[in-house]
């Protein structure tokens, strides 16, 4: 069960608070840009400037936010030590899914690029990424992308009894339908 559940959480985590759900998804305050056509330089530069100080950038170079499909068995891997190979221990075995994940996901990493590049021109105008990087490559800003990080850290952490619970619940209540 634990296994589930911490798959569960970890397909459906965002991968930063710039990539978590609108607090209110289905009404905007704020509609997208909608800039269809291709990016000045100029305009690219603040793109990748904003996904640098926002770190996505980090971790599309690094592919860290495929980590996640590591631990995940129904995916196909194959349960640690039953394919014979000699893995010490655990996280032995989630390092080589690692590895293998990162390896591969280099062939596709510049599309990957692409798409949050185009996306980020679509979505925002000059003026607003202008904006975005100022505060978030202050103090402020990156106490803000820090102190985000951990609070999802500590409470993803501290509320794992109570997701389990509320899973097997919701599991129970599924199955006497």
């Amino acid at each position: 069960m634990q296994k589930i559940v911490l798959a569960a959480a970890l397909l459906g985590a965002p991968l930063s608070p710039a990539m978590a759900e609108a607090p209110n998804h289905r009404t905007s305050l704020a509609p997208s840009a909608r800039i269809e056509t291709p990016p000045t330089a100029e305009k690219l530069e603040l793109v990748r400037r904003f996904m640098t100080v926002v770190g996505i950038q980090s971790r599309l170079d690094s592919g860290s936010f495929l980590e996640r499909y590591a631990f995940v068995p129904e995916l196909g891997w194959h349960e640690i030590g039953s394919d014979n190979r000699a893995e010490s221990n655990l996280l032995d075995g989630f390092a080589g899914r690692i590895e293998a994940l990162k390896a591969v996901y280099e062939r596709y990493r510049p599309a990957y690029q692409s798409e949050y590049e185009e996306h980020l021109n679509w979505e925002f105008t000059e003026d607003e990424l202008r904006q975005m990087i100022a505060f978030f490559d202050s103090a402020v800003g990156q106490h803000y992308l820090d102190g985000t990080w951990r609070m999802e850290a500590y409470i993803g952490t501290n509320m794992e009894e109570t997701e389990q619970a509320l899973v097997a619940e919701a599991v129970q209540s599924y199955r006497s339908r």
